[in-house]
């Protein structure tokens, strides 16, 4: 039997968790072998006694079935790879390679870009087995790996394979934050003796740092306490850290994972991207009683995550002997004395993230010097099939287009803006929309005063996301006398349950052309708002029903239009209540096309 360890990888680090795969291979006297092939790597270990034993089989049975030659002329035959696996003495068995798959889930780090999948038994064919024996008169010279790698190259979909004795010896790229999951725990153990211990020993993929002993940390330790600021130099630059948010605060780190669960909300999928390899940020609710403590952004989120380097792990280690479990990032003043340089490697860029609870992610980040059309050729490659691309952005006007050749508009959007107007339009244009107004206005009158002080001037928009501004205005939850969709989002975000009410997003058909009855949606905001509905509940409320509406959307696409290929686009997405929610609406039988990193917006 051979058994294919298939591995997705985009990482850039890609060579460490090779060199830790062939690593453990050799360790354990395996035959392992590899190729990459359309983002994933597949490591392939040979069962040799297994093999050897399924080819006696067949020998025997052909034996059986051919009486003219013996069984002794068939013995003689066996492949020469099998003499060279007797006379190693290095017999591999089911156990070793089980040995192989429970080691390498404790040694490879947890990794967004390289990640396990699966494993598949694989059975040599016929082609695989005679490879071998010719192998018997014209390889005398060469050596089971290189007789087994030819053989492989029967059997698998790839011209080349590499043997972990080739990744082993071409690794010459070590990292200063190349370290094991064991050696991270060791450094970080403040009851071990390896404690603050930049470099481990013997460490081939480890470059070693610029070292510092633990007083050096714990003198950091005594001036943070002192409410000071500290420079550091991390692997992502030099910042400031602090035991207190300043007003250029720009990230907080939580000590560990206990800590990260004690002051926000968070979920498992969120702890596992954030506890990973790349250790990258993204943004978590405060829990309330906590709130104050934290620099919230416009919506009333905190951009978190964990130490991303060893140094900054180790004084968060320090700090937990204190109870203290967060520490702030800011950009240091241009006079603060340039700190200990631990000459870091070069790392990957800092990555932000929206994490789904299904454990799919997208980075936040907006791409430069693009277009919408630009955006979506860098996703779509095969323009001879149909696409339907949903671009939602609170920068740039909505595109719902059907993709095939040229981009056909789908759902057209416009539409008036103006809380005023569109409450006056309400008002004359909707069944008892009048007694609705006037319902509304003795239950709100600050927020009726509010709306009519407005200016009587169209604001026609093209923007989905727009509707979002005018509703929170219009019940009464900005706070600064302007249209805001964040105090909309911030009301969403302290909701804590699951489904909200169900806004009214309603398309309407006209001369075979489809339009969004976008003023229904305030409309059946208003009506909940009459009901004392609580803001948390109406705002996640709103959220929901868009998700719910265009993943209604899509499903009518596919069963009317039969276009199953769907691309979603826009900084909408990064939003996690939107992302999550409409995660789950989107039928599960569509081919979904997310946006690759750096390429969400532009």
């Amino acid at each position: 039997m051979i058994y294919d360890f298939r591995f997705l990888n985009t990482s850039e680090d890609a060579d460490f968790f090779l060199y830790l795969l062939a690593s453990q291979a050799k360790t354990l006297n395996l035959e392992a072998f590899f190729y990459t092939q359309d983002s994933h790597t597949h490591c392939i270990i040979p069962d040799l006694s297994a093999i050897m034993e399924s080819y006696l089989q067949s020998q025997a049975t052909q034996d059986r079935q051919d009486s003219t030659q013996s069984t002794l002329t068939r013995i003689t035959q066996q492949p020469y790879a099998f003499t060279l696996y007797r006379n190693s003495q290095n017999i591999v068995d089911s156990q070793k390679i089980l040995d192989f798959a429970n080691d390498i889930s404790l040694t490879l780090p947890l990794s967004l870009y390289f990640t396990f999948k699966e494993i598949t038994p694989l059975s040599p064919n016929q082609a695989f087995f005679e490879k071998l024996s010719l192998q018997e008169h014209t390889t005398h010279d060469k050596n089971l790996t290189q007789i087994l790698s030819l053989a492989l190259l029967e059997l698998l979909p790839c011209s080349t394979l590499f043997s972990s004795h080739q990744i082993i010896a071409l690794f010459n790229t070590p990292k200063t934050y190349y370290y094991t999951p064991l050696q991270t725990s060791q450094i970080l153990n403040p009851k071990s003796d390896a404690f603050a211990f930049l470099n481990p020993p013997l460490s081939i993929t480890h470059k070693p740092l610029a070292t510092q002993d633990k007083t050096y940390f714990l003198q950091i330790l005594h001036t943070l306490k002192d409410n000071q600021q500290v420079p550091l130099h991390t692997q992502r630059g030099i910042v400031s850290l602090s035991l207190t948010p300043t007003p250029n605060t720009h990230t907080t780190l939580a000590c560990d994972i206990a800590s990260l669960k004690t002051y926000f909300r968070i979920h498992k999928t969120q702890i596992d991207v954030l506890a990973s390899f790349e250790k990258p940020l993204t943004h978590l609710v405060p829990k309330e009683v906590f709130e104050k403590h934290f620099p919230l952004n416009a919506t009333g989120l905190v951009k978190v995550g964990l130490p991303y380097d060893i140094p900054l792990a180790i004084i968060g280690a320090l700090l937990l002997q204190d109870d203290i479990g967060y520490f702030f990032l800011s950009t240091p003043s241009q006079d603060s004395k340039p700190p200990f340089d631990f000459c870091h490697s070069p790392a990957p860029k800092e990555q932000i993230l929206t994490i789904s609870q299904s454990g799919i992610f997208i980075d936040n980040h907006i791409a430069t010097s693009h277009t919408l059309t630009s955006l979506i050729q860098e996703h779509i490659t095969d323009l001879t099939q149909r696409h339907l691309v949903i671009y939602l952005s609170s920068r740039h006007k909505s595109a719902f287009l059907v993709y095939e050749d040229t981009p056909k508009v789908l759902l057209d959007i416009h539409f008036e803006n103006n809380p005023k107007l569109i409450l006056q339009n309400i008002a004359t244009s909707y069944k008892s929309g009048d007694n609705l107004i006037k319902n509304f206005t003795s239950r709100f009158p600050h927020l009726i005063e509010s709306i009519n002080a407005l200016p009587d001037l169209e604001q026609p928009t093209s923007n989905l996301i727009d509707i979002l501004d005018s509703a929170a205005f219009s019940l009464g939850f900005s706070t600064n006398g302007a249209s805001d969709k964040n105090a909309l989002f911030y009301r969403a975000y302290r909701f804590v349950r699951e489904r909200g009410p169900r806004i009214d997003y309603t398309l309407l058909r006209e001369n075979n052309t489809l339009s969004l009855d976008y003023h229904r949606i305030i409309r059946s905001s208003i009506s909940f708002k009459c009901a004392d509905m609580e803001d948390e509940i109406l705002s996640y409320g709103i959220l929901d029903s868009l998700s719910e509406f265009i993943a209604t959307l899509v499903r009518d696409t596919k069963t009317n239009l039969q276009i199953k290929k769907v691309l979603l686009l826009g900084d909408m997405l990064s939003n996690s209540i939107f992302f999550d929610r409409i995660l789950g609406y989107l039928p599960k039988d569509i081919h979904l096309i997310l946006p690759k990193d750096g390429l969400l917006d532009y």
